[in-house]
């Protein structure tokens, strides 16, 4: 039995290659880092990919959708690829099994505060407040250290993004989605 037996391969569940590829393309967009506001390094590219898979959760949500196979394979599938990156840095066997662990705890702490930021229901209605709060809890995620400088007028361009994005979902077909179609020309 390997270490991440219990990601196994649902086979009810579509191929979401192509999704989960459109979801780190726009995670990985080179804007977002650095001069973007989030750091450019491991955990922030973890909290851009959990971000956007998080954004696909709620639409799946919406949809009724989000515990079932497709939502669990696309969980699975985030974090596969954390195992594998992780490996790719090599970070040990024995090592990656509690990592791994602490990601996916990370990973529900984030939904839920997004949630809590953006409320339950997908898509969110987006007004100040709402973006306020995004940016609250990007600037918690991505700079936890008290020492760290956020640029909040960065962060906040960065909660307005995420809040179209998550408007772009709600008017996207499933079908579109799951075949890779996730983020149309979005910035």
């Amino acid at each position: 039995m390997g270490l991440l037996d219990f990601l196994s391969l649902n086979k009810n569940a579509p191929d979401l290659t192509p999704a989960y590829t459109a979801i780190m393309a726009q995670a990985r967009k080179p804007n977002h880092y650095g001069v973007g506001g989030v750091p450019d390094s491991f955990d922030g590219r973890f909290d851009m990919l959990a971000a956007h898979v998080h954004l696909v959760l709620r639409r799946l949500r919406s949809e009724g959708v989000a515990r079932d196979d497709i939502g669990q394979a696309l969980f699975d599938m985030f974090f596969r690829d954390m195992d594998q990156a992780m490996r790719e840095a090599g970070v040990g066997d024995l090592g990656v099994g509690k990592k791994i662990r602490k990601m996916a705890q990370a990973f529900y702490g984030r939904a839920a505060a997004y949630d809590e930021a953006m409320g339950k229901a997908a898509p969110v209605k987006t007004d100040g407040e709402v973006v306020n709060r995004l940016s609250a809890v990007l600037q918690r995620n991505l700079y936890p250290e008290a020492s760290e400088k956020a640029d909040m007028k960065k962060l906040t361009a960065l909660a307005e993004e995420l809040c179209r994005l998550e408007q772009q979902l709600a008017d996207t077909a499933l079908e579109d989605i799951l075949a890779g179609h996730v983020f149309k020309a979005a910035s």
